[in-house]
């Protein structure tokens, strides 16, 4: 080799160290490593969605929901009818001869007059008329009404005796599905007057017994209701009549209403008087202010207004 020549050579190692000591003096290098991208689906890219999707997959909801739903109305009507069923079979009868009543006819014009004279009495009373004659209801028109209704014909009859009114009935379970079954039973509703110290009042007792002995449910009558019931003059209303009915003993299908409920001696009108509006409450409490007196006797209940009726 020539001396030209390793000059030449020198000056390349001497080029190739500096660029050596330049390249380190730099900052090092950052590697970033890449996440691959899922591609986007052709319906990103277009920026729009399958023309009805959503409102199929809306439509799909609501149909497992009805589908649900008609599922739990079937589980519930079968529940209901099952019930039904086995209260029929526990509280009705099974008989090819049925019990019949006698029926009585009245026209409809007749039945109709009736209806005058209630309404006529009541709004007499209300609208405080003096010497207001007597609102009789016989027997025979109680029945008349019942003779005109295709179900209760021959199949209900009412009777007033002395302070007492008694039902008998033998309803055909026909309509309900229910073939050769029949509700049969009695019911009665006694007065029993008696004085207090704070005014008249007395006792009311209703029981309705069925000729089923229903021994698997429960034993004793249907319902049984024993209620006191008193007529008071108010201090703070010119002397008007209150009218107070309290529950003194009492059983539903064989439950006996707890000592507790009865002690805590609440009127049972109060309710009935908080659904009527201003002018519904004023007309009743004008009515039960306005009669003197009512009275169950053999074959009518006779409805007497007080005299001197006054709507002060």
């Amino acid at each position: 080799m020539t001396a030209n020549d390793n000059e030449l050579f020198e000056k390349l190692l001497d080029d190739d160290e500096v660029q050596d000591v330049e390249l380190q003096k730099e900052s090092p290098m950052i590697t970033v490593v890449g996440v691959p991208l899922k591609k986007p689906s052709s319906r990103k890219k277009n920026g729009r969605r399958r023309p009805g999707g959503c409102c199929k997959c809306f439509c799909k909801c609501i149909g497992v929901t009805m589908l649900i739903l008609a599922l739990f109305s079937v589980f519930i009507a079968g529940c209901i009818y099952f019930w039904i069923r086995d209260a029929v079979d526990q509280l009705t009868i099974e008989t090819d001869s049925p019990q019949k009543f006698p029926v009585v006819y009245k026209s409809d014009s007749e039945l109709h007059n009736v209806v005058k004279r209630v309404d006529y009495f009541a709004s007499a009373v209300i609208d405080g008329v003096s010497d207001i004659e007597d609102l009789v209801l016989e027997q025979d028109e109680i029945n008349g009404f019942i003779g005109h209704s295709d179900y209760l014909r021959g199949n209900l009859l009412v009777t007033f005796s002395e302070d007492l009114i008694v039902e008998e009935f033998s309803l055909p379970m026909d309509k309900l599905g229910f073939g050769d079954r029949f509700f049969v039973g009695n019911d009665y509703l006694v007065v029993k007057s008696d004085e207090h110290k704070a005014g008249e009042g007395g006792l009311i007792e209703m029981k309705v017994e069925t000729e089923a002995k229903h021994e698997d449910w429960f034993d004793g009558p249907l319902i049984f209701v024993q209620l006191q019931y008193l007529i008071t003059k108010s201090n703070m209303d010119e002397g008007k009549s209150i009218f107070e009915l309290f529950l003194e003993k009492g059983s539903f299908f064989g439950q006996v209403v707890p000592q507790e409920i009865i002690d805590e001696r609440e009127d049972l009108l109060e309710n009935f008087f908080d659904e009527l509006d201003h002018s519904e409450l004023e007309d009743a409490l004008k009515l039960i202010n306005g009669i003197e007196r009512v009275s169950i006797e053999p074959g009518k209940i006779v409805i007497k207004a007080r005299k001197n009726n006054s709507i002060n």
